[in-house]
C-alpha cells in the first residue's frame, strides 16, 4: 500500500510539473508570433503592422495634381517591382480623383522620420535613385518627372489612374453636351483633340519656362487638321481669356471650364488626341488620353536652369511630337 501511495504521489508531481512546463512553453511560443495590429481606416481598407514591416515607400506628394501623379506613379512602379508596400495618406488628393487601390494610412504616424530618397533634377531620369533595398522603409520624393521610372508597369498604372465614377460621368456628360450642341450624332464622325493651355503662374516666370504663343498653337492645330478629316478642339486653360483671343479662329473650338481642375482634365482625357503646352498637368492629360500628343518643343528658355535640367528623351515619350 505504501509503495502504491508513493507511486501515485510521484505521478501527481510529474503531471503537475508537466502542466507547468506546458503552460510556460505555450506563453513563450505565443509571444514569439508576429503581432498584427489591424487599424481600420474606412469600410474597405485596413493597414497592419505586418504590411508596414514588409518594406514600404511613402511618396512625398506635393505640388499640383500633375506633380503628384509623377510622384505617385514612380513610387507605385518601384513598390511593384520590389514587392514593397506603397503608403498613401487617407486624404490624399489623388485618391479623391482616381480609383487608386493601394494601402491608405495615416502617414504622419507611419512615414514621419523615415529616410528620404530625393531626385536632383525633376525632368531627368536618375537610374540610381531606386537602388534602395526592398526591405527598407523610405520616403520618395521631389519631381520624378520621367516616364522611364514607370513605363514597365504601364498597364497596372493605368488601372490605378482611372477617374472616380462621378468625375468620369461629369466628363462624359460635358462631351455629350458639346456633340449635341453641334448636331454630331455619332462619336465616330468626329476626331476630338483636347488642348491644355498653361498660363497662370507661368506668365512672366523666372523659372525658365517658355509659355506657348499663338504661332505654336497654330502649328499644333494645323498638324491635326491636316491629318484628320473632321476635327473639333476642346480647350481648357487657367488663362481662358488669353486662349480665346489666341487660338486659331478658322477651326471648330469649344472652351470648357467646369470649376475644378480634375473635371476639366477628365473632359479632355475623353478626347482622342492631345495638344499640351507646358507643365505636368498637360503631360498627364496626354498620357491618360493615350492618343497622339503634340508638345511645345522649346519649352525651356535658352540659358535657364530649366534648360540645363530638362532631358527631352527622359521627359517626353519618343512617339510624342514636339513642334
Amino acid at each position: 500500500n505504501n509503495s502504491m501511495k508513493e507511486v501515485l504521489q510521484n505521478l501527481g508531481k510529474c503531471i503537475f510539473i508537466a502542466l507547468v512546463v506546458y503552460f510556460l512553453f505555450g506563453q513563450v511560443i505565443s509571444k514569439s508570433k508576429t503581432t498584427v495590429t489591424v487599424v481600420p481606416l474606412d469600410s474597405n481598407i485596413i493597414v497592419t503592422t505586418k504590411s508596414y514591416k514588409k518594406g514600404s515607400i511613402c511618396p512625398i506628394l506635393q505640388g499640383g495634381l500633375g506633380n503628384r501623379l509623377f510622384q505617385f506613379s514612380t513610387a507605385f512602379a518601384a513598390a511593384t517591382s520590389k514587392g514593397m508596400d506603397i503608403l498613401i495618406p487617407s486624404d490624399a488628393q489623388i485618391r479623391q480623383v482616381f480609383e487608386i487601390n493601394v494601402t491608405f494610412t495615416n502617414t504622419s504616424q507611419l512615414c514621419k522620420g523615415l529616410p528620404k530618397v530625393l531626385d536632383k533634377a525633376s525632368p531627368t531620369y536618375d537610374r540610381t535613385i531606386l537602388n534602395f533595398s526592398s526591405s527598407s522603409n523610405i520616403q520618395l520624393g521631389y519631381g520624378l518627372q520621367s516616364w522611364k521610372y514607370f513605363y514597365k508597369y504601364d498597364k497596372q498604372l493605368r488601372k490605378q489612374l482611372t477617374f472616380q465614377k462621378h468625375i468620369k460621368d461629369a466628363a462624359k456628360q460635358e462631351i455629350y453636351k458639346i456633340l449635341r450642341k453641334r448636331n454630331i450624332t455619332s462619336r465616330k464622325d468626329i476626331t476630338l483633340v483636347g488642348v491644355h493651355i498653361r498660363r497662370g503662374d507661368k506668365v512672366g516666370n523666372n523659372d525658365g519656362f517658355n509659355i506657348a504663343n499663338p504661332d505654336y498653337l497654330n502649328r499644333a492645330v494645323n498638324y491635326y487638321v491636316t491629318k484628320y478629316k473632321s476635327v473639333l478642339f476642346i480647350v481648357i486653360s487657367d488663362g481662358m481669356e488669353w486662349s480665346k483671343h489666341n487660338m486659331p479662329t478658322d477651326v471648330p473650338i469649344e472652351y470648357v471650364s467646369l470649376g475644378k481642375p480634375e473635371l476639366d482634365m477628365a473632359t479632355v482625357v475623353h478626347c482622342d488626341h492631345t495638344i499640351m503646352t507646358i507643365g505636368t498637368f498637360g503631360w498627364w492629360i496626354g498620357y491618360l488620353t493615350n492618343g497622339e500628343v503634340v508638345y511645345l518643343k522649346d519649352a525651356a528658355r535658352k540659358g535657364s536652369r530649366f534648360e540645363r535640367i530638362l532631358n527631352h528623351e527622359d521627359h517626353f515619350y519618343s512617339h510624342w511630337r514636339g513642334l
